[in-house]
């Protein structure tokens, strides 16, 4: 073997480490950006093997668009070698295929992510420290100062923060919600600003102009917006619940209108449900159901309610076929 090739090898191999770090958020950033701007040849292999995730996206059009991308429990100095392993053999997708993990580690890599309608993503982002993406959503990250600073720009975000990890931090134009360590921090974005629920822990927040810092205790959650104080409110363990249902791919509604629960799981779905009938729009709505298959909700709604769902090309339209069965 060449003199070339030995350093060739030696580059891979170094990519597969890293990525396999990033997998498993072990790596650090700095170090990492370090080695990969140092030889261009280096910046090229992480970029040929983050490729892979490009194979995600065929698997997801044969029916996984729906499902999370899930990491593999390992610990850092076996999961390495497996990876080099795999990637000297040439066999990176069947990793893409049984792992999921390279979606994640290019996302990492990169400092944003996004998700199309229907799909969710989880990116391991530090040691400690990992988000999970909602339907059609978009967030981008960086590390200033030892801190992790996220900004959502579209979408739904899942912030997890386990002890011992860096600080981290959401951005929500001036102001700044600071998860504290064991933390768990739902937000989504909404046309006046982003609503953020604290399920685990607590967090703090820092409005724009006033500098003052609340403490937002675990069940409460608030509305950041431009101009407006924010007011916190608690959530009940079933409010809680539905805040997080879509990690399991789930919708729960507790009382909510028909109008409001379809503009709900549209932002899930490619042929969007529409109401046919306005008088059916304030029906009060529980449940939970799939997000990206509407059949048991359209059931539900012959069943009990007696409407029927026409499934067309482009749409499911929802029309009174009969009365109300209470």
């Amino acid at each position: 073997m060449s003199r070339a090739d030995n350093r060739q090898e030696r580059i891979d191999a170094e990519a597969a480490g890293w990525l396999a770090a990033i997998e498993c958020g072990t790596a650090d950033a700095a170090a990492f950006e370090q080695w990969r701007s140092g030889d261009p040849a280096r910046a090229l292999a992480f970029i040929r093997v983050s490729q892979v995730n490009r194979s995600l996206d065929a698997l997801r059009e044969t029916g996984l668009a729906g499902r999370a991308i899930q990491l593999e429990e390992a610990a850092p100095d076996e999961a390495v070698p497996d990876r080099r392993k795999l990637l000297k053999l040439g066999v990176a997708g069947a990793l893409a295929a049984g792992l999921g993990g390279l979606g994640w580690t290019y996302a990492a890599a990169a400092h944003e992510a996004e998700t199309g309608v229907g799909e969710r993503r989880r990116i391991v982002v530090a040691r400690g420290i990992a988000l999970e993406l909602n339907t059609d959503s978009h967030v981008e990250w960086e590390r200033r100062d030892g801190m992790y600073r996220f900004e959502l720009l579209r979408g739904e975000m899942m912030l997890e923060r386990q002890s011992g990890s860096a600080p981290c931090s959401l951005h929500c134009g001036p102001s700044q919600i600071a998860l504290a360590a064991g933390g768990l921090l739902n937000a989504r974005s909404v046309a006046s600003g982003v609503d953020f629920s604290v399920l685990e822990g607590e967090a703090s927040l820092r409005t724009s102009g006033s500098g003052t810092v609340v403490r937002v205790p675990t069940l409460q959650k608030a509305r950041v917006a431009a101009g407006v104080a924010p007011t916190l409110s608690t959530l009940s363990e079933r409010d809680a619940g539905a805040v997080a249902a879509w990690q399991k791919g789930q919708l729960q509604f507790n009382g909510e209108s028909l109008a409001d629960a379809v503009a709900e799981y549209n932002r899930y779905l490619s042929r969007p449900i529409e109401i046919g009938d306005p008088s059916i729009r304030d029906i009060r709505m529980g449940g939970r159901f799939s997000t990206t298959d509407p059949a048991d909700f359209c059931r539900a709604l012959t069943q009990i309610y007696g409407i029927s769902a026409h499934f067309e090309r482009d749409r499911i339209r929802l029309i009174r076929s009969g009365p109300e069965k209470i």
